[in-house]
């Protein structure tokens, strides 16, 4: 089950990538700084729906981001 969670304070601050990820469309990203658009809790595991300044989203782990 997939539950939406937003203890610190993390919707809508931007991220830096700690290592390349690919988006949903499969595209590879590093040098870009996306946008949390929500925190979630699945199957006991954190992870952050981001959004690219090109609309293309996808989930990463915390320890994949560096919060600014």
């Amino acid at each position: 089950m997939m539950t939406s969670i937003n203890t610190e304070g993390l919707v809508g601050r931007h991220c830096k990538l700690q290592k390349p990820v690919r988006d949903h469309d499969g595209r590879s990203r590093f040098s870009e700084q996306p946008r949390i658009l929500r925190e979630v809790n699945n199957l006991d595991r954190r992870m952050y729906l981001v959004q690219f300044d090109d609309g293309a989203t996808t989930f990463l782990f915390p320890d994949e981001v560096v919060i600014q």
